[in-house]
């Protein structure tokens, strides 16, 4: 395994990355509990990334029906599910242009085009309420990247393949030196899968990640001891 601070290629992943993309969860959780439900937010959407996600990013069942499936698994009745369902829909909504980077990032970007290393970006969230070029534009990203893709329809949990050469030829950076920096499990053993390095981020898989890190931020630090063993 390479060390982290050799990588000279960075594919992030979007949500739970560089921005938070947990405020419809926690909006969630919080309704749930006034009907009844109580439950931990790392439990309860860690099955959701585990056993729904993977279904929603290849198509085989809808953002909404893996939400009414999952709530009608909790025992939730299904007047309660109806009522909830388009609420969900209309507060995901409005909270789209809510939305801001998490805080360094933009610091982050910057050190690393500053010192050369190639981005891309693979957003692996469901994103039905805007096109990904919409997203990046309005968070501010678009100038950064070197490769963009909207990648949430992983077939059979891999990364296609002709995702990967578009995103290596984008980055003109060996697969070795190019490391996967995600936060949701499927994404991670996704990227594990096809030889990338991998970096979890927050509470992730620690099995998943070769390094695992509190929050992106974190790699500026990698970055300036680098630089000053060079120096």
């Amino acid at each position: 395994m390479n060390r982290l601070d050799s990588m000279r290629g960075w594919i992030f992943q979007l949500g739970g990355v560089l921005y938070d993309g947990t405020a419809w969860k926690r909006w969630l959780l919080k309704l749930l509990g006034k009907r009844g439900l109580q439950t931990h937010y790392q439990l309860f959407f860690r099955h959701w990334d585990l056993e729904f996600v993977p279904h929603i990013r290849s198509g085989a069942i809808s953002f909404q029906g893996a939400v009414e499936t999952m709530l009608a698994q909790t025992g939730m009745n299904a007047a309660h599910v109806h009522e909830i369902l388009p609420a969900l829909r209309s507060k995901r909504k409005s909270l789209t242009n809510e939305e801001r980077l998490l805080p360094g990032v933009v610091e982050l970007l910057d050190s690393l085009r500053q010192e050369g290393h190639s981005l891309a970006l693979w957003s692996h969230e469901h994103c039905d309420q805007e096109v990904i070029g919409d997203k990046m534009a309005r968070l501010g990203l678009t100038p950064y990247f070197d490769f963009v893709a909207q990648a949430d329809k992983l077939v059979h949990g891999r990364v296609p393949d002709r995702l990967l050469a578009r995103t290596l030829s984008a980055l003109r950076v060996a697969r070795e030196s190019v490391a996967f920096v995600g936060y949701s499990p499927e994404s991670l053993r996704a990227a594990r899968m096809i030889g990338l390095q991998t970096v979890g981020i927050g509470n992730s898989d620690a099995d998943l990640a070769d390094w695992r890190l509190d929050g992106v931020v974190e790699l500026r630090h990698l970055i300036r001891r680098r630089l000053r063993r060079a120096g």
